[in-house]
């Protein structure tokens, strides 16, 4: 596991406040997860927030705001994600859809010996009945 940094070992020139509202922010957005508490509760960053708030911090300088920062850092962050969830959904689809049709393969096949079934039972049941009339038929005629 990564050594965790604290808010003073991190390398920005924010002020401790800016740092810590800047990392309330990424916590709301959902670009990072809440850091961890070390001694007198100061935050303790991984190198993976870390990374994410000096990207922030560079982003700022390109943007008039704050939440425009962390906007452009939302769509470079989902971008990747979503190409890859996107693979990852067609693959599964895919092999839905294989697994779909050899079960409509297996029911066609039970549904046509079935109808087979059905069609036998009933060319014997007309041929009963029509037996059937022909011995009352023969009886009676």
């Amino acid at each position: 596991m990564s050594e965790l940094k604290t808010v003073d070992q991190i390398d920005t020139n924010y002020s401790k406040s800016q740092l810590y509202w800047r990392i309330n922010k990424l916590v709301d957005s959902g670009l990072i997860d809440p850091p961890e508490r070390g001694e007198r509760n100061e935050y303790l960053l991984n190198s993976e927030q870390t990374r994410i708030l000096q990207k922030l911090y560079e982003l700022e300088e390109e943007h008039d705001t704050v939440k425009e920062a962390i906007g452009k850092l939302e769509k470079e962050r989902i971008e990747p994600e979503v190409e890859g969830d996107i693979r990852e959904r067609v693959e599964q689809l895919e092999h839905r859809t294989a697994a779909l049709e050899e079960k409509v393969e297996t029911l066609e096949n039970l549904l046509s010996a079935q109808n087979d079934r059905l069609q036998e039972f009933r060319e014997r049941w007309k041929n009963q009945l029509r037996e059937g009339a022909k011995k009352v038929k023969d009886l009676f005629g």
